[in-house]
């Protein structure tokens, strides 16, 4: 059922100067557009991966906190001017925030703190970040964040005035990806577009079982009628949405291997955002981050948005 309240009220952004940061600065303002979203813009300098410019600032004989201020500024300049932009260009309001420590854990820690609803990273920074970013980084935070996740990453990037044109959800019919249907459709009206939903049926499909006559079917009928009783569950999961969002889709079911389907599919279809739910189907209700979402999000010709 479509919420009464926004997708999403507080998102924050990981940015750096860089042009994978910029990109999904860009995101961030396009979906926070128009909604009333808090935003939050956070730099976080590893201490491991960045050497201070310690000849900056007061020169040779400067103390380690007016170098840190230093660089500190200096930073808040390089970012602050090309994103906040952005922001500003779309009406936007932002705070920044600059923090020193491990990525990972300060992004988690600032995203708990601020009560944020969804985190935008890029799939690369500069500096530290280069290196880690789509790696230990954006895994780290696909992992263990409480709340969704979108990487920007891909050549398929919204426009700046336009925002998403092609959204895919890719759902199996199970609750979380229910959840991110609700997100996919609210998207779709905001951006005043159609949806695509792609249900990829794989060689041993699950089936979700919420009643007696799903175990009758996991456990007696074939492959075609499982395959039938997931269309009707993901219309299901779409329909008080579209109904209330006037949005239109169209639902598509093809065979094969669920991540190497979804990229061929967003590819095919000029796909510019790609929705999925954290976790999917399987004999032990697998969790799709490290796996079929974890491998989406590093091969996506898109960016990729993990609802939880």
């Amino acid at each position: 059922m479509l919420r009464d309240t926004t997708m999403f009220d507080h998102i924050l952004v990981c940015c750096d100067d860089s042009e994978p940061s910029l990109a999904a600065a860009q995101i961030a303002a396009a979906v926070g557009r128009g909604i009333a979203s808090q935003t939050t813009l956070l730099t976080v300098m590893d201490p491991q991966s960045v050497i201070l410019p310690v000849q900056r600032g007061g020169g040779p004989g400067a103390s380690d906190a007016e170098t840190g201020a230093c660089f500190r500024q200096e930073t808040y300049l390089g970012v602050e001017e090309p994103v906040g932009k952005l922001f500003r260009d779309a009406g936007t309001p932002y705070q920044w925030r600059f923090e020193v420590g491990s990525p990972v854990e300060k992004i988690l820690e600032v995203a708990r703190e601020i009560d944020a609803d969804l985190i935008v990273l890029g799939n690369r920074g500069r500096g530290g970040w280069k290196r880690l970013l789509l790696g230990s980084v954006s895994d780290g935070v696909l992992r263990h964040a409480h709340c969704s996740v979108l990487i920007a990453r891909g050549k398929n990037t919204p426009q700046e005035k336009i925002g998403f044109e092609h959204i895919l959800l890719a759902s199996d019919g199970s609750e979380n990806a229910a959840v991110a249907a609700e997100v996919a459709v609210e998207l779709a009206q905001k951006f005043a577009t159609s949806l695509r939903v792609l249900n990829v049926v794989e060689p041993h499909t699950a089936l979700p079982v919420r009643s007696d006559d799903d175990y009758v079917l996991v456990t007696h009928a074939g492959p075609e009628v499982v395959a039938g009783r997931i269309r009707e569950k993901i219309r299901c999961s779409l329909v008080d949405a579209q109904r209330k969002a006037g949005v239109y889709y169209t639902l598509h079911q093809e065979p094969g291997l669920a991540e190497e389907t979804i990229l061929q599919f967003a590819e095919k279809h000029g796909s510019d955002l790609i929705v999925m739910g954290s976790r999917g189907l399987s004999d032990l209700e697998r969790i799709l981050v490290g796996s079929v979402s974890n491998y989406v999000v590093h091969e996506a010709p898109c960016p990729v948005l993990i609802v939880r």
